[in-house]
């Protein structure tokens, strides 16, 4: 039995990926968004606690505070090395997620060209392929946009941006000339 076919990456932006397989678009979401929010976290706590800890230590070195304050600062530090250290791992995680064929990811939903039908992740028919369009619309408590497929039947969600992973940068126009070659 044949390998299946790695699909063609056409766009791709903050872990969300368009490729094209045959006469299918497919659009896959490496799922990179909790990875990409809590190695930003890390990143900010590692500052803050690296900065207070070494400045809290040199202060005491320099013998301007008292020896408790050197100490409060050196387990600051140590803090502040093991926020890096988790950091360096999620983003380890995230890269190595970046490297695996698309064929590993399930695809969000797949635009059927040949039949003239988008599906969604379970394979069932959405809309027909000329009911079909796409957009970035904002979320509630976001600034980045999500994006969406908009068909007779309602809103699909295809990715919710984050700004910690790029948000969705322009696939909606991507998408919209991969499926109808506009």
């Amino acid at each position: 039995m044949a390998a299946p076919v790695e699909p063609v990456v056409i766009a791709e932006h903050g872990g969300l990926v368009v490729a094209e397989r045959g006469s299918e678009i497919l659009v896959i979401d490496r799922g990179n968004g909790p990875a990409e929010i809590t190695a930003f976290v890390l990143g900010v706590l590692t500052l803050v606690f690296v900065g207070f800890g070494v400045v809290a230590v040199a202060s005491a070195l320099l013998g301007a505070d008292t020896p408790p304050v050197g100490i409060i600062g050196g387990a600051v530090l140590v803090a502040g090395v093991g926020f890096a250290t988790a950091m360096l791992f999620t983003v380890a995680a995230i890269r190595r997620r970046r490297r695996r064929p698309l064929q590993t990811f399930p695809p969000v939903a797949v635009f059927d060209r040949a039949h003239g039908v988008y599906r969604d992740a379970t394979g069932s028919v959405v809309a027909p392929l000329h009911q079909v369009r796409f957009e970035r619309r904002m979320q509630v408590a976001s600034s980045s946009p999500k994006l969406v497929a908009v068909t007779p039947h309602g809103v699909q969600v295809l990715k919710r941006g984050n700004p910690f992973g790029g948000g969705v940068g322009t696939l909606d126009a991507a998408l919209t000339d991969a499926v109808f070659g506009r």
